[in-house]
């Protein structure tokens, strides 16, 4: 019963909020970001002799408005990332889904015609159990830490890789935490 009502009224809820207050502070637009990891741990998994990615993440990245400005044309931004998950589970044999929050400052540099950025953040998550391969998480509900090194490309591209760490804070009796590190790319819209 509590699954059917957080599917009808909350999900729809933070959706609306979403869409009523952000458009608000739009400084450009957003980004879709694709990313594919792997996690730290022996039990990353091949399929058919093949590697394959321990996590996929999409993103929407949603520039903001509070941006400042330093010398020479460097700045820092926040920016919000809006994402869902997969990550794959070759331990227990079972994939793992989940959605992100993560509010992130990153930090532009401009270099020859491209622009160089540092990120940091720390946002929520929310996955689908609480073990990935061999660890235990502890909860469902998790932080995840970001940072981020990268270059914007041709105005609308952008490469990094990041490391992203998750973890419920010790807030839980059990916090293995899990790294992924991440090659991201996005696309301006």
């Amino acid at each position: 019963m509590i699954s059917i009502l957080n599917k009808i009224v909350f999900c729809p809820t933070l959706l609306y909020l979403f869409f009523l207050y952000f458009p608000q502070c739009t400084a450009t637009a957003g980004e879709l970001s694709l990313s594919w990891g792997e996690g730290a741990s022996r039990y990353s998994f091949k399929v058919g002799g093949e590697k394959t990615p321990d996590a996929i993440r999409l993103a929407y990245i949603h520039p903001t408005d509070w941006e400042w400005e330093f010398a020479a044309d460097h700045k820092l931004r926040l920016e919000f990332e809006f994402g869902v998950h997969h990550w794959k589970d070759s331990f227990l044999n079972k994939a793992k889904n989940g959605v992100v929050f993560n509010p992130m400052w990153r930090y532009y540099i401009p270099s020859l015609n491209q622009e160089l950025y540092l990120g940091v953040g720390i946002g929520l998550a929310y996955t689908s159990s609480d073990r990935w391969l061999d660890r235990q998480l502890g909860a469902r509900l998790l932080f995840e830490d970001k940072f981020e090194v990268g270059i914007k490309l041709l105005e609308r591209h952008r490469l990094s890789f990041s490391i992203n760490h998750y973890s419920n804070a010790q807030l839980a009796d059990i916090n293995h935490g899990a790294n992924i590190y991440y090659f991201n790319y996005a696309y301006q819209l």
